[in-house]
């Protein structure tokens, strides 16, 4: 799947996806089962991974994730 983002939608995301981040490791740190917090640590990989690639884009190009 090819995504095309303008340089602010890929800043509002990236804003998205932190805050995601932050809640997601705070509910990793209070989860009890072991299975649902390596369920919640395997989506927080995905994101972060989603997060830093978007770390290249470059003011006023299209952004291709």
């Amino acid at each position: 799947m090819l995504l095309e983002l303008s340089a602010p939608e890929a800043r509002d995301l990236k804003q998205a996806l932190e805050s995601a981040l932050r809640k997601l490791l705070e509910e990793i740190a209070h989860a009890d089962q072991r299975a649902y917090r390596d369920m919640l640590r395997e989506r927080y990989d995905r994101l972060d991974l989603l997060n830093r690639r978007l770390d290249v884009t470059v003011e006023g190009e299209s952004v291709y994730a």
